[in-house]
């Protein structure tokens, strides 16, 4: 299983509508709203990187409402 955070920019005012959206994607076990550069910061986890990969392209980044993202893999 791997695990990584992601750190989500959203665009302004749509963080909470953002977060409930994420929260439909079953490998993204949490997501809170936070202060500071990024808006939003979920958990992923998943069997395998490419999971991850596909995840973060198609569920984070593909949607309309997210700016910009920074991926931290754990070790």
């Amino acid at each position: 299983m791997v695990t990584v955070y992601v750190l989500v920019l959203c665009k302004i005012g749509l963080e909470f509508k953002a977060c409930q959206e994420l929260l439909r994607v079953p490998e993204i076990v949490e997501a809170k709203i936070t202060f500071g550069k990024y808006d939003i910061v979920c958990k992923i986890e998943a069997p395998n990187m490419k999971s991850i990969r596909d995840i973060i392209i198609n569920d984070i980044r593909g949607s309309e409402l997210i700016k910009e993202t920074q991926t931290l893999i754990l070790l």
